[in-house]
């Protein structure tokens, strides 16, 4: 498993192996460093000295290959040409599974790993590396110990999940992208359809991302290995914070987690009393914590001022929705809103799609400058431009919405799994032929690759 791994990552560029073996190498002794060191009665700074060694080992190459232009242009300026650094595939991903897995070791959590064979198909099981999801150590390497045989119930699971991840990212993701990348191309005098790419935008980066993650899951489930659950329906979100509850899970989770929770407990610490300001501590270790969280998380998509506002506009989401949360449970109360539940989910999930909408317009964006014309022309009066992909575009996420609602009753009761086996491979061999002819006859890379 581990060589198909190291194959699978480097047949295309050799000169990935060397980014990846190397910090493996160097994480894996400090991990044992660390791990040798007693906490009760151990060195203290010795041990904090190898974390310290170890998190610089991972976070490196990340840091030098993926920020070296941006920070170069802070300073020179955006006219000079940037420099030709070769990123590799997935190092965001396979950095973060190393920094997690020092850090649960140095908070015992778990033991250090000492079979580096383990360890090393951990950071590089080939399912996960390209663009997750983020597994942990403690809950991943177990698994890769235990003797797995075949399972037929197993496998057709692993499959279907794949075979939807294929549907959602070549039939969905895909065919939207052609009227996405038109209207994002060329904002200017579009008018409805600039409002209808941002929706169908939101439609495209999900099928898009979770089509992967669900391929690699499935993928997992069939070698026998169970990854953790990346998304959950985040668009039936009723808020901000519970859209990253279900949005990327095993990223919002490690950054709740590694990033978070130490800066906020850093910033309460030095407040002695329980205000300051007449603001309570865990207030103001909520809104720097999260805002200083969201920041890197923007900054982690990409050395781009467009990725940085996009993670400061959900941090000032996650701000303004933690600090508003008593007034509003006051408001809803007062306009009789609470005696209607399923208006008021609606309207909150309403409300937290046209959000996280907005967001994605940066997201998308190759510049401010672009995203700001492209909100510049949005108005409501229909354009006569890509009628027939907007339509097509259209009934395609209305289409996926109706699916999505059966995977989900399929999630909750099983539905497929009770059918006969030999229906089911029918089944499946008539959904491989769905997607040999929707499929978009052309090579469209997976978004998230390029974080």
């Amino acid at each position: 498993m581990l060589g198909a791994s190291l194959f699978f990552y480097g047949y295309k560029k050799p000169l990935f192996l060397f980014y990846l073996v190397i910090p493996v190498l160097l994480v894996y002794f400090f991990g044992l460093k660390i791990g040798d060191i007693p906490v009760e009665g151990g060195d203290k700074k010795k041990r904090k000295l190898f974390l310290l060694g170890g998190l610089v080992s991972a976070l490196s190459l990340l840091l030098v290959l993926r920020y070296t232009n941006f920070i170069r242009g802070m300073f020179v300026g955006e006219g000079v040409k940037p420099l030709s650094i070769l990123v590799p595939l997935g190092l965001s991903f396979f950095t973060f599974k190393m920094v997690s897995y020092l850090v649960d070791v140095y908070n015992e959590k778990m033991k250090a790993e000492r079979h580096p064979g383990y360890f090393a198909l951990y950071v590089s099981f080939f399912p996960q590396i390209s663009s997750g999801p983020i597994d942990r150590a403690v809950s991943f390497i177990p698994q890769l110990r235990k003797e797995v045989s075949f399972d037929m119930d197993r496998v057709m699971s692993g499959f279907q999940l794949v075979l939807w991840g294929i549907f959602k990212k070549m039939v969905i993701a895909d065919r939207i992208a052609i009227f996405v990348n038109q209207v994002f191309a060329s904002p200017d005098h579009q008018g409805l359809n600039l409002l209808l790419g941002a929706y169908l935008y939101a439609f495209q980066i999900y099928c898009d991302f979770s089509g992967y993650t669900d391929m690699a899951i499935g993928l997992s489930r069939v070698l026998g290995f169970e990854s953790m659950k990346n998304f959950d329906y985040p668009y039936t979100s009723k808020s901000i914070q519970q859209f990253w509850n279900k949005w990327h899970i095993s990223l919002s989770t490690w950054l709740r987690d590694y990033l978070f929770l130490p800066i906020a407990y850093a910033v309460m610490r030095p407040i002695k009393s329980d205000t300051l300001y007449k603001v309570k501590a865990e207030t103001w270790g909520y809104m720097i914590g999260m805002l200083t969280t969201m920041f890197l998380a923007g900054l982690w998509h990409g050395p781009s001022w467009t990725f940085v506002v996009w993670g400061l506009l959900h941090g000032f989401y996650l701000v303004v929705g933690y600090t508003t949360k008593k007034s509003r449970k006051k408001f809803v109360k007062l306009i009789r809103l609470n005696k209607l539940p399923r208006v008021h989910r609606a309207l909150s999930v309403f409300i937290t799609f046209n959000l996280v909408s907005i967001a994605w317009i940066f997201f998308r964006s190759e510049t401010l400058e672009k995203a700001f014309t492209y909100f510049h022309y949005i108005q409501l009066k229909p354009s006569g431009k890509a009628v027939a992909y907007m339509l097509f575009s259209i009934i395609l996420a209305v289409l996926f919405i109706l699916l999505e609602i059966l995977y989900k009753k399929h999630d909750e009761k099983k539905i497929f799994d009770r059918i006969p086996v030999w229906v089911r491979i029918a089944g499946l061999a008539f959904f491989i032929c769905l997607i040999f002819i929707f499929a978009v006859d052309q090579t469209n890379e997976f978004i998230y690759f390029q974080f």
